[in-house]
């Protein structure tokens, strides 16, 4: 550092000091990007330490004046005590400052209660299961504010926030008393504080489960289906129960990983759903829980896998479980509309069929792509609009005259029942469509969802 760039801190540190009442650390804050091996109060105190050296260099060298004012500046608005000796032996008059206007709420600066808001904290978190922590902090809207004035006021490019300064320190302090490692991105715990309240709150990581499900038995809906008259509340047409159904695939699954996991809330998220007909065989479809404010993260997963599919009384089976994260729920359900899916259906036709029909529909449905408009069925709760959709392969085997066994392997997405039923030409081509004929799906099930993403392109 230069001659020059010295004395341009020490001038805006003087500025500064002159502008209001600052402590060793906030003002040393004020340079925390410079030598930054030290810390803000030994920044702060160094500072101040070479302006009373200049003071006190001025007032042996004859220029008292000026002397005198420094010293008084930082005996007063310095709060600085080796100058408040020097002004006491030089019978300089100084105002007793004992507040920080950048750090004081209530008289007590923040730093200073930070051991009692570590004690606080550790309480909160005794009883919480956690591996990784953070620090933060709310700080005081008064003192944001006086601090970006006075950043603003006098152009100071590598000051550190009291943010910054605050949740570093809060975080040393809490480390001295857990063997817990800090982790900034992804921390199990954020232990926040809010200085103008003077509370303390947690922020605590979600968990999150993947595994499959499969579906063994009709009339399931795979979210909570509350009564539309009541609107959950309970009335007569729902016998007070508030609910169209009485269970769901995600209750079943997600109501006791949570109680595992003592968590707040559960929210499911699969790859697709299944229509509440529909069964869900093979190995089932994948999704992931996400269990809110977890107090314990390390879950046996067998047990729970054991407890909902022996609660679940034959509905639905668990397998697979594993800890998971954010993301895979989020990919889950991005892919759901390009992964690929087969379903077995049971068909039934208005006009019989015969052998060399059902080649043609097989050949005409080989690597093809249907056009589907939202179906007439699901209209009133999504959106109208046209969906392009891959046919990767149907094959259908006449179990009676108008009776027939279909196996579809499709895109993620596609409305199966329509592709069957043609839904008054919104679905183009269908197999009513090619057989001349109506025909209409009178059972379908999911049989495999494969974790992989086509290239139609290809």
């Amino acid at each position: 550092m230069s001659a020059e760039q010295a004395h341009q801190i020490l001038e805006t540190a003087e500025r500064i000091l002159r502008d209001g009442a600052v402590c060793d650390r906030c003002l040393g804050r004020q340079f925390g990007w410079l030598s930054t091996d030290s810390s803000n109060q030994e920044r702060g105190r160094s500072v101040k330490l070479v302006l009373s050296m200049q003071a006190d260099q001025e007032l042996k060298s004859g220029n008292a004046d000026r002397g005198r004012e420094l010293v008084a500046l930082l005996a007063s608005e310095g709060m600085f005590q080796p100058a408040k000796i020097l002004a006491e032996r030089n019978a300089v008059e100084y105002s007793q400052m004992t507040e920080c206007r950048l750090c004081t709420i209530d008289g007590t600066s923040v730093f200073d209660r930070i051991p009692d808001i570590a004690e606080r904290a550790l309480e909160k978190i005794r009883d919480i299961e956690y591996d990784t922590f953070l620090a933060g902090c709310k700080v005081d809207p008064r003192l944001a504010d006086a601090e970006d004035e006075l950043r603003a006021k006098f152009n100071i490019l590598y000051g550190e926030t009291l943010k910054s300064d605050f949740n570093r320190a809060l975080g040393k302090q809490l480390l001295e008393h857990i063997e817990k490692s800090v982790e900034f991105k992804h921390p199990d715990v954020v232990v926040v504080y809010d200085m103008a309240a003077d509370k303390i709150r947690l922020q605590i990581s979600p968990i999150f489960i993947y595994g499959r499900y499969r579906k063994l038995m009709r009339g399931i809906p795979q979210s909570r289906w509350d009564c539309k008259a009541c609107g959950g509340k309970g009335c007569e047409l729902c016998n007070g129960t508030g609910r169209k159904y009485p269970d769901s695939i995600s209750e079943y699954i997600g109501i006791p990983m949570q109680n595992a996991a003592k968590g707040s809330q559960f929210k499911f998220h699969a790859a697709g759903r299944e229509d509440i007909d529909v069964l869900m065989l093979g190995e089932g479809r994948p999704f992931v829980v996400e269990i809110s404010r977890p107090m314990i993260r390390s879950l046996d997963l067998d047990a729970i896998a054991k407890e909902i599919n022996e609660h679940s009384k034959g509905k639905v089976e668990v397998h697979s479980l594993a800890m998971s994260d954010r993301e895979a729920g989020r990919l889950l359900q991005e892919r759901s509309s390009e992964n690929v899916k087969e379903y077995e259906a049971l068909i039934r036709t208005e006009q019989p069929v015969d052998d060399e029909k059902l080649r043609l529909i097989e050949e005409r449905f080989r690597d093809c792509t249907v056009e589907q408009r939202t179906p007439t069925r699901v209209a009133h709760r999504r959106a109208d609009k046209i969906r392009m959709k891959h046919v990767y392969e149907v094959k259908l085997e006449k179990l009676d005259d108008k009776t027939v066994k279909a196996l579809f392997k499709v895109q993620g997405g596609t409305y199966v029942k329509e592709l069957i039923s043609g839904d008054d030409g919104r679905t183009h081509p269908s197999i009513a469509e090619i057989l001349g004929s109506p025909a209409k799906c009178i059972e379908l099930n999911v049989t495999a969802i494969y974790d992989v993403i086509p290239d139609h392109n290809a």
